[in-house]
C-alpha cells in the first residue's frame, strides 16, 4: 500500500525502488560496472545531492551523514520521510524516540511524511499517556508545516486496539493538504474540525459510525479527492452523506450501509462498491452523465468525465487516480468514460487511465463527445495520429461498448481499429444503434462491417449491436 500521493507532488521519487547506498560503484544499462570517485560526488551542489538522496529509502538517506563532514547535514533537506516501525526481523525495529529525533533534526522543506507503526501507539492514548502519534502530527504540521501526512496501523487486533484519539483541530493547519489514515477506529471527528485546508483525504479500513464519517466530510469543505475504501460501521440503518461543492473525485467502498446521498456538482470521477439497495442510493452529479446507463452498486465500477477533467488547470483528481495511491483501481470491473477524441489532452488522459489499470477490465463503455462541443483544455487534433493513441499499453478489456459510435468519425474509427488489431478487446466489441435514426444506423453498421474485416489481435473476438 502506498501511503500518500507523491505522484501529485512534483519532483518526488518516493515510490521508486530504494537503491542501496554504495558511493563507489554504479552500473550502466548493460550491467557494466563503472568506478565513480566519491569525492567528485561530494563536490556537487546540495540541490543535486538532495535529488540523489530523494531516490533512496529514509534509512539509507540518514546513513549518508556518516560518510564525511560534507554529507553530515545533506540528508536533513530531503523533501520526504518514510518510517516503517515494522521492519525486517533481521533489523532493529525503529523506536518512537528515533522518529521524533529525525523529524526534529530535519531542517529543510518537508513536503510529506509517512509512518507505519504498531498498535501499541494507539493504546498509549487509551491509557492516559501522551499520544506519540499526536506528537508526531503536531511536529509535522506546526513545526515542519508538512503538506502530506500518512499514518498506517498494521498490527492492531480488533477495533479497541486500533482506537485513535486525537485532539480537536489537529489536521487543520493551513499548510496541510493531504491526510491518509489506514486501519483505525475513530470514535469522533474532532481532529478534522475546521479542516478548510485539506484537498485530499483517504480513509482506508477505518472503523467508525456513519455520523462520524458525515462530520469528517462536512468539516472538510475544500476536498478535491475523497476516498473511503473498505470502511466499516456498526449501525447499519444510517445514511452516509457526501455533500460537497468542490469534490472532483470520490471513491466509496463499504459494506452494510443502508443508504447513501451524494451531492457533488463538480464531480468528474466516481467509483463505488457497496451493499446499499439501489433505491436508497441518491446521487446528484450532472457531470457523471448517469442518464447514459445504470450504476451497479454491487460491482466495482467507475464513471469518468474526461472531457470535464481536462478543462481543469490542475488535474489533481486524474493524477491521483492513475497514481499508486489509488490501489483500489485494479479491483474495478467497469469503466465508463466521456471523451472527445479530437482533443489531444483528453486523448492523453484516456490513454493514461487505461495504462494505469494494468490488468483485465470487465467492461469499458465509451461515450464520445459530439463534434462541435467544447474542446477547452487542449488543442484540437486536425489529423488523427493513430499510432500515438495507446503505445505499449498492456491494458485488456473483455467487452467494449461504444455508445454513440459514428462511422464517419475518423478518430472513433481509428480507436476501434486499434482495439481490434492489437488484441486489446478479448471478447466483444459492441456498438449502440437502437436509439439512432435509420440513416445513422446504416452508416454505423457499414463502418462496423469494415472493422470486422480487419486482422484481429484476438481471433475469438465477437461483434454486436445493442
Amino acid at each position: 500500500m502506498s501511503l500518500f500521493p507523491l505522484s501529485i507532488m512534483k519532483g518526488s521519487q518516493f515510490h521508486h525502488q530504494p537503491k542501496p547506498m554504495n558511493a563507489s560503484l554504479s552500473s550502466d544499462e548493460r550491467g557494466k560496472r563503472i568506478l565513480i570517485d566519491p569525492d567528485r560526488i561530494s563536490k556537487l551542489p546540495d540541490k543535486v545531492l538532495v535529488k540523489i538522496l530523494a531516490t533512496m529509502s529514509t534509512e539509507d538517506v540518514i546513513k549518508t551523514s556518516a560518510l564525511s563532514k560534507r554529507w553530515k547535514s545533506v540528508w536533513k533537506q530531503v523533501p520526504f520521510l518514510h518510517f516503517d516501525m515494522l521492519v525486517d526481523i533481521n533489523k532493529t525495529p525503529l523506536a518512537p524516540e528515533s522518529i521524533t529525533q529525525v523529524i526534529n533534526r530535519h531542517n529543510g522543506k518537508l513536503e510529506g511524511c509517512s509512518i507505519i507503526h504498531y498498535a501499541q501507539l494507539c493504546q498509549d492514548s487509551l491509557l492516559g499517556t501522551d499520544s506519540v502519534l499526536e506528537t508526531w502530527i503536531e511536529l509535522l504540521t506546526l513545526k515542519k508545516q508538512t503538506k502530506a501526512i500518512a499514518l498506517s496501523n498494521r498490527h492492531g487486533n480488533g477495533t479497541e486496539t486500533n482506537r485513535l484519539l486525537l485532539s480537536v483541530n489537529l489536521f487543520s493547519h493551513p499548510r496541510l493538504k493531504t491526510v491518509f489514515l489506514y486501519r483505525y477506529n475513530l470514535k469522533t471527528a474532532n481532529a478534522f474540525n475546521n479542516c478548510y485546508n485539506l484537498k485530499i483525504l483517504k480513509l482506508e479500513k477505518i472503523y467508525a459510525e456513519v455520523n462520524v464519517f458525515n462530520r469528517i466530510i462536512a468539516s472538510c469543505p475544500s476536498l478535491k479527492v475523497l476516498v473511503l475504501h473498505r470502511v466499516v460501521w456498526r449501525i447499519k440503518k444510517a445514511c452516509l452523506k457526501i455533500h460537497s461543492n468542490s469534490l472532483k473525485l470520490l471513491h466509496v467502498s463499504c459494506t452494510g450501509v443502508d443508504s447513501i446521498e451524494v451531492y457533488a456538482l463538480l464531480l468528474d470521477i466516481f467509483s463505488i462498491y457497496c451493499t446499499a439497495r439501489e433505491s436508497n442510493f441518491v446521487i446528484k452529479s450532472p457531470r457523471l452523465l448517469l442518464n447514459n446507463g445504470p450504476l451497479d452498486l454491487a460491482e466495482f465500477n467507475m464513471r469518468y468525465n474526461i472531457s470535464r477533467q481536462a478543462q481543469e488547470r490542475k488535474c489533481i483528481a486524474h493524477e491521483f487516480v492513475i497514481s499508486r495511491d489509488a490501489n483500489y483501481l485494479k479491483r474495478l470491473r467497469s469503466l465508463s468514460v466521456f471523451v472527445n477524441l479530437m482533443n489531444s489532452k483528453q486523448v492523453e488522459l484516456f490513454r493514461q487511465i487505461l495504462v494505469a489499470w494494468n490488468g483485465i477490465l470487465g467492461n469499458l463503455n465509451i461515450l464520445f463527445e459530439e463534434e462541435g462541443e467544447s474542446s477547452i483544455g487542449g488543442t484540437q487534433n486536425k489529423k488523427w495520429e493513430e499510432g500515438k493513441v495507446f503505445p505499449n499499453a498492456d491494458f485488456r478489456v473483455e467487452t467494449v461498448c461504444m455508445l454513440n459510435f459514428s462511422g464517419s468519425n475518423k478518430a472513433q474509427f481509428a480507436l476501434a481499429s486499434r482495439f481490434i488489431t492489437q488484441g486489446t478487446v478479448t471478447k466483444k466489441m459492441m456498438f449502440m444503434t437502437s436509439s439512432f435514426p435509420k440513416e445513422v444506423k446504416l452508416n454505423t453498421e457499414a463502418a462496423v462491417a469494415k472493422l470486422m474485416k480487419l486482422p484481429k489481435g484476438n481471433e475469438n473476438l465477437n461483434f454486436g449491436y445493442f
